[in-house]
């Protein structure tokens, strides 16, 4: 399996996490925020370009995901699919979130003295940290899943023995 395989399951990963983004934000309110994190984030640094915001989410993905297969190659599983997502998600609550002003995971943000129509408006604390949370652990656990699907369909990266006629 290659690193490419592996950055093609994070993209996979970050499109369904965009999709239910979208739909929680867009179609059926519920979602804590107006803008992903990652269009929020080049927001708050005065890039307001849905392309460039697009390019970092799946290019978060794609690297989080071939990170995931550098340091756990053979090894590789849900769990620890799970484990570096959620670092992903901690870098998210402690590095990102207070510079989109949406603070340390949550507490005492900027965001939520915002109209709720403003941009960088932040809702519930709560429903912040749970969707980011559950999100991240859902693409970790595809990530770990998928990644590990692969390389076992690859008996020579596994190091599992072919079975069949004429072998022991």
């Amino acid at each position: 399996m290659t690193i490419l395989k592996a950055g093609a399951v994070g993209l996979l990963g970050a499109l369904i996490i965009l999709a239910v983004m979208i739909l929680g934000i867009q179609v059926t309110g519920l979602a804590p925020f107006n803008l992903s994190p990652s269009a929020a984030f080049l927001y708050a640094l005065g890039f307001s370009s849905m392309p460039l915001a697009l390019i970092l989410h799946f290019g978060v993905g794609f690297v989080g995901a071939a990170m995931l297969y550098l340091l756990f190659g053979r090894g590789i599983n849900p769990l620890n699919g799970i484990g570096l997502a959620l670092v992903q998600w901690v870098l998210l609550m402690v590095v990102a979130g207070p510079i989109i002003g949406w603070g340390l995971f949550g507490i005492d943000a900027d965001g939520h003295a915002l109209s709720a129509e403003a941009p960088l408006f932040l809702g519930q604390t709560i429903k912040y940290v749970v969707l980011t949370f559950v999100l991240h652990v859902i693409y970790g656990g595809l990530n770990g899943t998928l990644i590990a699907r692969w390389m076992g369909a690859d008996g020579a990266r596994t190091g599992r023995r072919r079975s069949g006629p004429g072998t022991r």
